[in-house]
């Protein structure tokens, strides 16, 4: 007997066994961590163009005049620390202007309240106009895209940030597992698509054919997330057993600068620091994103500089300068850096698409929003075969269904939501970031709870995509309604990026419209080989 008719006649052998239990263990870790997993990924797509969407919120609302002569930062700063109680104790930072964002954002530690010394005292952050120094608003007013940043890489939950970590383990783990799995036909099949087989047959293969073609992507985020969510992990392990508790030698070793110099209590005038500063800015090949004051108007008082080093891939530099003498004590550049400070920039700017202009970025988020397809195709496989399986009950089905189908359907529709609330609440209500957030969670929470009593899981997706159209469409008119000669003006002045989201959701509209074609289409197909007569012998 040959090998082949043998193989034949053994199905179980330990090779088909491996295969069989991996399989099985990829379809379950696929189907547990799905919902989180497609939230991280559309919440990452979306915050790809954090800076472009934080414009889009902000912009509009209160449009800046570049035709006017920018007031002197030291101005801004000290008239903002006349109008809070700042405690001198604490550090004051100023993130600076910059293409996408006209606007300075500075953040003041407030005195704690009495009783209350040890615990961090309340933080003014406060979005202050460039031009004219006046405070337009605080930045957490407009919290949408930092709301979906925090979804991202700690889901906005306390623990978040672990949860985070161990899905990005997980799904690495699910990675590999369909590597071994798909092996023997990951080339041979790398691109088939079967168009004439059944439904069952052309979701396997859209399934398969995304998770070759975003491998090297995919297997990039999963190892990201996990160094940058995990991390902690690996901090605790160091200070313990290697650095025996110390853990400001852990930080130093690391590359990151820590001053805790006490004020002496001697005043200084700081225009030196501003000096300093503006000469800074000057540089071609440098770009400041935020400067830090410690001891401010102190004899003690130090200024951090922190920025990108145009000049070379993934280079973030840092200076500090004591006010008093101009000193230097200390830099962090091309030629003066920590092997795993630069290490880590790396792999930051490769997960978050920083680097080759928006190009890129749009790449990345081609890439994700196909991963997020990939998670819905793999959910419908799923509860396909479990649903023809008797010794699964139909109350399980549906709550894989409402958590899966339902839970990712219900984030693209929140998100929608959380958008036109960010468009449509007046800026002038103190508490419009909570509706927004209420909003987003009680159009998830009802999509989830809807995706249970409903039967057709196609039908279902079609209608929540088409829910989500037409927010959008609502987005776009109240954008236009409401700031048309404001969207002008900020073009005109170089701030695109509101242009830039608005034909972003117009290009989701196209596709949103595409889909619910495509699904309408499907459904009717599907009703039609269901209500068939059988054909006569």
């Amino acid at each position: 007997m040959n090998t082949r008719t043998l193989n034949a006649k053994m199905p179980n052998t330990p090779p088909n066994k491996v295969i069989k239990n991996l399989t099985e263990s990829h379809s379950w870790i696929g189907i547990i961590i799905s919902p989180l997993l497609f939230l991280i990924f559309w919440a990452g797509a979306v915050t790809l163009f954090y800076e472009e969407v934080k414009q889009w919120a902000v912009a509009p609302q209160f449009p800046v005049s570049m035709q006017q002569p920018a007031m002197p930062l030291q101005q801004i700063v000290e008239a903002k620390l006349a109008m809070y109680p700042f405690d001198y104790q604490e550090h004051l930072m100023v993130q600076m202007p910059s293409h996408y964002d006209p606007y300075y954002k500075v953040y003041l530690d407030l005195v704690r309240e009495e009783g209350n010394e040890d615990d961090h005292g309340e933080v003014a952050s406060l979005l202050v106009d460039s031009q004219s120094g006046k405070t337009v608003a605080n930045k957490e007013d407009f919290f949408l895209g930092d709301f979906l940043y925090q979804l991202h890489y700690n889901l906005n939950l306390p623990a978040g940030t672990y949860i985070v970590g161990i899905i990005s383990l997980f799904f690495f783990f699910a990675l590999a597992s369909g590597i071994f799995i798909h092996a023997k036909k990951l080339y041979r099949h790398f691109f088939q698509y079967r168009t004439d087989k059944n439904r069952r047959d052309k979701l396997l293969d859209l399934h398969n054919v995304v998770g070759v073609m975003t491998l090297p992507f995919t297997l990039m985020y999963a190892l990201s997330g996990l160094v940058f969510n995990l991390a902690i992990v690996y901090q605790i392990a160091f200070v313990i057993f290697i650095y025996q508790g110390d853990q400001d030698s852990l930080f130093k070793d690391a590359g990151f600068t820590l001053f805790d110099e006490q004020r002496i209590e001697q005043p200084l005038d700081m225009t030196p620091a501003y000096k300093i500063i503006a000469e800074t800015r000057q540089r071609d090949d440098f770009n400041i994103s935020n400067v830090i004051f410690y001891n401010y108007g102190d004899e003690a008082a130090i200024i951090q500089i922190r920025g990108e080093n145009l000049s070379h891939f993934s280079q973030n530099d840092e200076f500090f300068y004591r006010v008093k003498t101009g000193e230097l004590l200390n830099k962090t550049d091309i030629n003066n850096y920590n092997v795993f400070r630069k290490g880590r920039e790396i792999i930051a700017t490769l997960h978050f698409g920083d680097f080759a202009g928006v190009d890129v970025r749009i790449l990345y988020f081609i890439l994700s929003i196909a991963i997020c397809v990939m998670i819905v195709a793999g959910n419908m496989l799923w509860l396909d075969k479990r649903s023809l399986q008797q010794n699964i009950s139909a109350r399980s089905i549906r709550f894989v269904r409402g958590l899966s189908v339902g839970g990712c359907g219900g984030l693209v529709l929140a998100t929608a939501v959380a958008f036109l609330c960010e468009r449509i609440i007046p800026a002038s209500i103190s508490m419009r970031s909570d509706v927004m957030v209420y909003a987003f969670v009680i159009s998830l929470v009802a999509t989830m709870l809807l995706a249970y009593r409903v039967d057709s899981k196609r039908r279902y997706l079609g209608q929540v995509i088409f829910a989500t159209v037409a927010v959008l469409i609502l987005t776009l008119l109240a954008d236009w309604l409401m700031f048309s000669e404001q969207i002008i003006l900020l073009w005109h002045d170089g701030f695109r990026a509101v242009v830039g989201v608005e034909v972003g959701i117009f290009l989701f509209i196209i596709v949103g419209i595409w889909a619910i074609k495509t699904l309408s289409s499907n459904n009717e197909t599907r009703v039609a080989e269901l209500t068939a007569e059988p054909a006569l012998d």
